[in-house]
Order: structure tokens, then C-alpha cells, then sequence
């Protein structure tokens, strides 16, 4: 970490660089004050990203940066600390300048919404429309948030950020709003199931008529993508593990890479007041300019202590004979990847709606399951490509290495001796993992995990185990070698959006460039799947080849 001050020497070059980088310039503050900034900055960095409890979007340079190359996160452990970084984010947002950073989700974390509607590169749909005491959208998310959590003593607050603009990846308008609710706290689990009771509802109210049908044809009108499932947000429930910061901008991936101008700026804070009559009222609360920005910042912040505890809730439930939602992250919406790729030929290996009865979701319980499998590679070199996805290992007693996964008892067992892994932890968590170890490993011959009494679904005549394999357990670089090597190296164009059901699946969307890195399944028809990466953001995962067309 470097002293408090190590950046004094150079204050004249402070300004005119943030006006290179960021744009800004002629800046109403003292150099010495963002020196302040930088070092704050400087002294928490993370000595690695899996230690970082706040993350660099994109890994963007700012003006901030050692030597033009971005840490790999900031390390703040303490309230000390977390307030200080919400002061110098909420000054630096008011200078035009604001910071780019996200926060790594904590097990427990203030219960929030995304709500995303896109519209053309002339025009979004109106801000208005959504988000206001006379909107049926608000009054009905409203009604929801205080059905599930009915202990809110008669009223309940939500800030409102928007980040509405232009968005660079896309080339068009969207209006991008969040909702913070500071008094329910809630884990991923829960905050996906009242995600899921609330895209309910709407789609049974736009069923009946009425001001949200209406809603609902305005949107769809100002772009067609704007379903009730795409607009209230899911991903940052299940596929991402840390959310922009409220005041923060966002970044676009490469090759564009820099900040957006549109950061979660705040709106104002909504109050709904519930009646014994069962009434909602709703009114401002506050607006933006009625508190510091740092205040705003601390109020949109999802991370919570160890000691925080769960919102009392009343479980969602809706009717038996009504579709379920599609979510990128609910057990039973996406079939596990199986040889084929798919439920069946022509299927498209996509998201599916399932059937009308209420399905019980093992996969939520507690108990544990094993996944056993062989290395194709040297052990060392098992061990680079482990420490790549999940940072260093842990030595146990008996010398096996463990990597554990991020905020769950999931983790990784090697024992160099046998030549061999175990994948533990609930199916869900195995299914991600073995998505990991995959391409370096393959199934023991004659060896199957039975998990069928914890619901998973097998591939015809598979261990789901080898479902998630290369078929043959190809390596890496067996794969090299291989005569077909189906779509191996080449880029394709996303033809539809796919939403991931888990950390080892790629989201896609359309528009996309994606190069495939590992088709085992070469030849076996366009309903299977490969591994890829897309070329903007290099994010990587396990996608349905029906989803692309070729470059």
C-alpha cells in the first residue's frame, strides 16, 4: 500500500491529466483535494480481486490509477473506510467526474430492483411512465414488496436512481432505473423469488386490461425487446456477483472502454404508506437535491455487515395454473446442459416456461453432493488455471489443495497423488463449478454421481457430471489436435439474447461477438453447445449454438 501523500510531488499534473482521461476539464476543486482521493484510493487497494469487496468496471484506467493499469479491486473492511469512500464517490460525482466502481455482493444485502427499458438511438420511453406517485408500475412493485414483507409497520421507503441515456455497447436509448429498499434486507434466493412474484403479477394485470396493459404497449411499441421479464432485471441476482455503485458510472467493455456519462444519479426517495384497508399512498419523501451526494451514496449501498440478518418475509406464491416467469437463475427454467445441448431437436436450447404445476425446488436445500473427476492435464498446470478463476488455494491437514467459491460452502478438492478432484457442495453450486474444472478434466471411467434425488436432470444414459464434460473429456489442448474441430476459433454474431442460468453459462446479447473456444460436440448439430467468449466484454461461458450465426 502506498503512504498517505505519495502522489504530492506531481498535484500540477493532477488536473490537466483528469482532463485528458475523463474529458473535464477547467475543474472547481483543488488538486489537493483529489490527491486526497487518490491516495484514499491508493492505500485500499486489494492485493487481489477475489479479496475485493469493490471492484473496477471493466478494469478501466481512471485518472486515479497507478501507471495507467488498474488494481484489482479495493479492499474496505471497515465502516471507517466505506464511509470515506461514499464522501470522496458522492464529491466526485458532483464534479462531473464520477467514480467507476462496483460493490461485491455480501451473503445478506439490502433488497434492490433494476428496472431496464430500451428504446432507439433517438429516444427512450419516459422516465415518467415508470417510476412516480401516480404510476400503476410503482403502486404495483409497492403492493408486492409489502405483501412479501408484510413486518413494515405501516410504510416503506425506496430511493430511486436513474442511469438512463445512451448506452455505447448498444447504440441505443434506455432508461435505466434502480430501486433501493434500505430497511429489508434479503439474500439472492429471496430477492429472485420476489423478482419472479413480481413479473407475475404484471403480466396477470396486463392480462386483465388497464393502465399497465396500456404501459405495456408503449413499451413494446419503443422497442419490441421491452417484455416484463427483460425489464425487471434479474442478472444481478444470479449471474453477477457485484452491482454498480448508485453515483458510479458505467463503463463500456472493449474496444470502446470508458465511462458512459450516465451514472446512477439519484432521484429522490419514495415513501409508501399502506392503509388497514389495504390502500396504498405514495408520495417524494425527498428529492436529489435535498441531501448530499455522499448521503446518496451511503443509502444505495447493498453490502451489509456479517451480523446482518434476513427481513421477515411471507414466501411469494401465486397461482398453480399460471406461467412462471423466465429468470436466469430459478431451478427448473433452463434444463441442465446435456450431451445434446437441449430438451430436443429444434428446441433452440434456450429459456423455457415449464408446466402449470408448482415444482419443488431442491436445489434451495441444504444438502451437499460430491462430484468426482480425473485430471487431462499436469497438476501444476490444473493448479494456474484453478488460482485463475478462484484465486489461491487453501492447504488442508492432509495436503489437499481446496479453492473455495465466493460467498458459499461450494469448493474445489485436489489430491495431486490420485490425480484427481472433488467438486462439492449443493447440485446448483456443483453444476457451476464442474463448469470450471471442465475442460481439464474428465468423468472416471465407469464412475456416475446419482443426483437424481436431488432433482437435477440427466442427460440420456449420462452422469450429469459428464453432461457439463467435452464428450470423450477432451483437454484443452487435445482439442488442438482434434481433426473436426466444428466452430473451434470462429466468431459468430449473437442472432437473440440468452440469459444464463448460472455462473458457468454465457449471457448473450443479440448483437454480441462471440469466438467459440471448445466445441466437443462438433458435428452433432446446431442444438448443442460450445464454450465461448465474447470479444467486448471477454467474458466467457458455456452458450446454445442456436443463439449465434456465423460472422
Amino acid at each position: 500500500m502506498a503512504p498517505r501523500g505519495a502522489g504530492d510531488e506531481d498535484l500540477d499534473a493532477l488536473l490537466p491529466l483528469i482532463a485528458e482521461i475523463r474529458g473535464v476539464e477547467n475543474l472547481q476543486v483543488e488538486a489537493a483535494a483529489l490527491n486526497e482521493v487518490r491516495n484514499f484510493l491508493w492505500e485500499h487497494e486489494a492485493e487481489t480481486s477475489r479479496s475485493a469487496t469493490h471492484l473496477l468496471l471493466e478494469n478501466y484506467p481512471d485518472w486515479w490509477v497507478r501507471g495507467r493499469r488498474a488494481p484489482p479491486g479495493l479492499d474496505l473492511q471497515n465502516e471507517a473506510a466505506c464511509q470515506e469512500l461514499q464522501r470522496h464517490a458522492g464529491m466526485l460525482y458532483r464534479l462531473g467526474i464520477p467514480l467507476t466502481l462496483a460493490e461485491r455482493r455480501t451473503p445478506v444485502f439490502r433488497l434492490f430492483q433494476d428496472l431496464e427499458a430500451w428504446g432507439t438511438r433517438e429516444a427512450a420511453p419516459p422516465l415518467e411512465n415508470l417510476i412516480g406517485p401516480d404510476m400503476p408500475l410503482t403502486r404495483l412493485i409497492g403492493s408486492v414488496i409489502a405483501e412479501v414483507f408484510p413486518g413494515h409497520g405501516g410504510f416503506l421507503d425506496a430511493a430511486v436512481y436513474d442511469a438512463s441515456g445512451l448506452s455505447q455497447t448498444k447504440g441505443a436509448r434506455k432508461v435505466s432505473l434502480r430501486l433501493v429498499w434500505p430497511g429489508i434486507l434479503v439474500d439472492a434466493d429471496r430477492a429472485m423469488r420476489v423478482r419472479d412474484l413480481l413479473v407475475n403479477r404484471l403480466a396477470v394485470s396486463c392480462a386483465e386490461g388497464g393502465q399497465l396493459a396500456e404501459l405495456e404497449a408503449q413499451l413494446k411499441k419503443a422497442n419490441p425487446a421491452n417484455a416484463w421479464h427483460s425489464l425487471v432485471g434479474d442478472a444481478a441476482y444470479g449471474s453477477r456477483a457485484s452491482v454498480r455503485m448508485p453515483l458510479n458510472d458505467r463503463v463500456a467493455p472493449l474496444p470502446l472502454r470508458g465511462p458512459e456519462k450516465r451514472p446512477f444519479a439519484p432521484v429522490g426517495v419514495l415513501r409508501f404508506s399502506f392503509s388497514t384497508e389495504g390502500k396504498v399512498k405514495m408520495e417524494w419523501l425527498c428529492r436529489a437535491e435535498e441531501l448530499d451526494p455522499a448521503e446518496w451514496v451511503k443509502i444505495g449501498s447493498l453490502r451489509q455487515n456479517d451480523e446482518a440478518t434476513l427481513t421477515e418475509w411471507s414466501v411469494p406464491a401465486w397461482q398453480g395454473n399460471q406461467n412462471i416467469p423466465p429468470s436466469a437463475a430459478r431451478n427448473g427454467r433452463v434444463k441442465v446442459r446435456t450431451a445434446a445441448g437441449s430438451d430436443g431437436p429444434g428446441q433452440g436450447g434456450g429459456l423455457r416456461v415449464r408446466g402449470t404445476k408448482p415444482q419443488v425446488q431442491p436445489e434451495r436445500a441444504g444438502q451437499l453432493t460430491t462430484v468426482e473427476r480425473c485430471f487431462t492435464i499436469p497438476a501444476a498446470e490444473l493448479c494456474e488455471k484453478m488460482e485463475q478463476h478462484l484465486g489461491k488455494a487453501g492447504i488442508e491437514p492432509d495436503g489437499a489443495l481446496v479453492w473455495k467459491q465466493p460467498n458459499s460452502d461450494a469448493r474445489i478438492v485436489m489430491y495431486k497423488e490420485d490425480q484427481c478432484i472433488k467438486v462439492i457442495g449443493r447440485v446448483n453450486q456443483v453444476r457451476s463449478l464442474v463448469l470450471v474444472v471442465a475442460p481439464y478434466t474428465e468423468a472416471p471411467k465407469g464412475l456416475g454421481v446419482a443426483l437424481d434425488g436431488f432433482g437435477a436432470e440427466k442427460a440420456p444414459g449420462r452422469a450429469p457430471s459428464e453432461a457439463f464434460a467435452p464428450v470423450g473429456g477432451y483437454s484443452a489442448g487435445e482439442l488442438g489436435d482434434a481433426e473436426d474441430k466444428g466452430e473451434t476459433g470462429r466468431l459468430h454474431i449473437a442472432a437473440q439474447d440468452f440469459e444464463s442460468q448460472g455462473q458457468g453459462e454465457l449471457a448473450l446479447r443479440q448483437g454480441d461477438i462471440v469466438q467459440v473456444v471448445l466445441d466437443p460436440e462438433a458435428g452433432a448439430g446446431q442444438d448443442r453447445w460450445v464454450f465461448g467468449k465474447v470479444e467486448a466484454s471477454g467474458e466467457s461461458g458455456w452458450f446454445p449454438l442456436s443463439h449465434v450465426v456465423p460472422s
